[in-house]
């Protein structure tokens, strides 16, 4: 497989892992929401931290591991398929990026997940683009 910019796989290098990576999302993160999911992220002034997604279906909303997978597959499938909206941020390499998709109830069908999660790309893009065009990114600096 080739590194093309048609090739809009999602391999396992581009997921968030780790518990440390996590609370530090959580520490500080933006927060979109749309009706059933929750987009949260945070911009590294480093660029070394990558751009990583990773997708949550808490317990607390989804009782079942079947329901728990199932709503994850659906989130990552749905991201796999819009990447695009953000990856031009990311060509440049100036900065870092980690997010979590969250489940916050079944929106339903694959369709209406895969439109929330374009409507959350979109503002994400937006809010980025607007920390982008601040010099320096002292908003996530505080601490």
């Amino acid at each position: 497989m080739t590194d093309s910019p048609s090739d809009f796989s999602l391999p396992r290098s581009k997921i968030l892992r780790g518990k440390r990576n996590f609370q530090r999302l959580f520490d500080k993160s933006t927060v979109l929401r749309s009706p059933s999911l929750q987009f949260r992220f945070r911009v590294y002034e480093n660029p070394s931290e990558n751009c990583l997604v990773g997708f949550i279906a808490p317990k607390r909303q989804f009782k079942r591991a079947v329901d728990r997978n199932r709503m994850k597959r659906l989130l990552r499938e749905a991201y796999r398929l819009n990447q695009h909206i953000l990856t031009p941020l990311f060509d440049k390499k100036v900065f870092g990026f980690h997010a979590a998709l969250v489940a916050q109830k079944n929106p339903g069908s694959f369709n209406d997940t895969e439109a929330e999660v374009i409507e959350l790309l979109h503002q994400a893009r937006e809010k980025v683009e607007q920390y982008l065009d601040t010099p320096p990114l002292t908003e996530n600096k505080k601490q």
